[in-house]
């Protein structure tokens, strides 16, 4: 069985590399025959109202500087169209799986997005969307990216019912508090022993809160092989995690949506630890 994946065209303009690489993604997944790959439906905007302020969401819409570049890419239409798309996107995901049990986002550049501006390449934060689009809901992010979820932890203080986990090698000014949890692992330093208990944790907090709903974060950022990467896990490892992260919601049964998220090395071995990510996905949660 193939997953349901969300992304069109529009997530990857061509004059954006930064967004364009989704394309390659996308590509990977048909190559394998990994994913069911649909175009979400235009967003109503309205949707955005009262997540970020208003004269920065006005900013971002409008291309009004120098807020409409605030998160570190120059604005464009083509950016601007980009992330309303992705964000479509994650709003479809979210309810296929709330009632199909998992689906994935082909996305990126949501979680370091703080309310009143754009940050570390995330315009809108796409993850705290979701509480804020669905507040019967209560939605658990378990980070997984290189960079802590810094401004997703801040919404998890404003939204009672978000909360957010991260495990990251580069903090990004993520530092907890009563519902987010943050947790630094640099492999070569911790060992991987530590990646995996913080892992056991986070499992633990998820039974404790029992979430309707679980956005995973599949950085791919914090492979061994990307420039950024400080948490160091090697192929092998990247699996593991991703394993251990989708046993742990079938466990639960929880439902759970996927979003890439970070990587710098080239796109085609981004894309490769993308499919990874979603073969194991198939592997425990389509069986």
């Amino acid at each position: 069985m193939r997953v349901r994946v969300f992304f069109s065209a529009d997530y990857a303009p061509a004059g954006i590399p930064s967004l364009a690489r989704l394309g390659v993604a996308a590509a990977e997944f048909e190559r394998q025959d990994l994913a069911d790959i649909r175009a979400p439906a235009p967003l109503d905007v309205d949707v955005l109202r009262g997540l970020h302020d208003e004269a920065y969401l006005q900013a971002f819409l409008r291309g009004r500087e120098p807020l409409a570049s605030s998160q570190g890419i120059a604005w464009s239409p083509a950016m601007r169209d980009a992330t309303l798309a992705m964000l479509a996107g994650q709003i479809e995901a979210a309810r296929h799986a709330l009632a199909h049990g998992v689906a994935m986002n082909l996305a990126r550049g949501f979680h370091h997005a703080v309310y009143e501006r754009g940050s570390g390449f995330c315009p809108i934060n796409g993850l705290a969307l979701v509480a804020h689009a669905m507040p019967d809901r209560r939605v658990f992010v378990v980070d997984c990216d290189e960079h802590g979820g810094n401004g997703t932890e801040e919404y998890a203080a404003r939204l009672p019912n978000l909360f957010n986990a991260s495990i990251f090698g580069t903090r990004f000014g993520c530092v907890g508090h009563a519902r987010s949890w943050a947790f630094e692992v640099r492999v070569p330093r911790d060992g991987f022993a530590a990646y995996a208990a913080a892992l056991k944790r986070i499992e633990q907090r998820l039974e404790r809160e029992r979430p309707d709903l679980v956005l995973y974060q599949a950085g791919a950022d914090c492979h061994v092989g990307d420039p950024k990467s400080r948490a160091c896990l090697s192929t092998r490892r990247m699996l593991e995690r991703d394993l251990r992260v989708f046993r742990m919601v079938r466990r639960l049964g929880l439902p759970i949506v996927v979003v890439v998220a970070g990587g710098y090395q080239r796109a085609s071995a981004v894309a490769r630890l993308n499919a990874q990510t979603l073969r194991a996905a198939r592997h425990v949660l389509l069986r």
